[in-house]
């Protein structure tokens, strides 16, 4: 089975990064009205990028955060409509992998240790300011990978932001293809090794290679990391969509593509 999961900043032509997950105040219109795209450019991203059809349309829902989507995925998985796992085509300025978050620490320290089974269940840490935590707006794609649901993931990013934005340590054997102007394939496998802690940036290519070689591997889900528009082609054959808002990162102005979207999707 196949999901779009689609954020509202995509449609922005600049990106705006480290707004903390608490704040409500809407981008300021001065800065970003004229930079969100007009509903022409947005149609026919919908109909000739993404294949979506206002005759064939497809079951989703229209969130406000972006973690929204994975109490919908749960909601979903819990009726035995989504079944596990399936691909996530996650359409946004941000890759939502844990960059920024200390989440990514309590997830191959600790939620692998358990049953996969069961590790939805323990979707609440400490976070690094001593705050019970659990999926974020950022991170919440992380959290779905240890939780065993996704089998691929296409990452298609703003081409005016990083692109790259994601941790190194979540990648198959700690090694980046450098991101330019095609798709890239960045597999993601994470490993849980009790006996060692994680090596640090600086550590050497042989304490990474020990870690590694001793650790246990999760599955590996691939990762297509797609960095221009052009190149974003699907033919509508999704089983569920979800558009998130992200208030915070988007202006009140953008607020018109979620009546659009409303076009394509049977709200459920």
């Amino acid at each position: 089975m196949r999901v779009l999961d689609l954020d509202m900043d995509y449609f922005l032509e600049c990106v705006s990064s480290g707004i903390g997950e608490s704040q409500t105040c809407r981008l300021p219109e001065q800065d970003y009205a004229h930079k969100v795209w007009d509903n022409t450019r947005i149609r026919y991203f919908f109909e000739k990028n993404l294949g979506l059809s206002k005759s064939d349309k497809i079951k989703g829902r229209i969130i406000v955060g972006h973690n929204e989507a994975i109490t919908f995925w749960k909601e979903l998985i819990k009726k035995g409509k989504l079944i596990t796992p399936f691909e996530v085509v996650h359409i946004d300025s941000h890759a939502d992998l844990g960059l920024g978050y200390s989440s990514w620490e309590y997830i191959l320290n600790t939620l692998l240790q358990y049953p996969v089974e069961d590790r939805p269940k323990h979707n609440q840490y400490i976070d690094c300011f001593g705050k019970m935590s659990q999926e974020g707006i950022g991170d919440y794609l992380l959290f779905a990978i240890a939780y065993r649901w996704i089998s691929k993931l296409t990452y298609c990013a703003n081409p005016n932001g990083d692109k790259n934005d994601y941790l190194w340590d979540i990648l198959k054997d700690l090694h980046e293809n450098g991101i330019w102007d095609d798709p890239v394939e960045n597999p993601i496998q994470l490993v849980h090794n009790p006996n060692m802690d994680f090596p640090g940036y600086n550590d050497s290519d042989d304490d990474k290679k020990k870690y590694l070689d001793a650790g246990i591997k999760e599955p590996e889900v691939p990762m297509t990391i797609i960095p221009t528009v052009k190149d974003v082609q699907f033919s509508g054959n999704f089983d569920f969509a979800t558009l998130a808002q992200s208030p915070n990162y988007t202006p009140a102005s953008a607020d018109f593509i979620m009546d659009i979207f409303r076009e394509y999707i049977e709200e459920i």
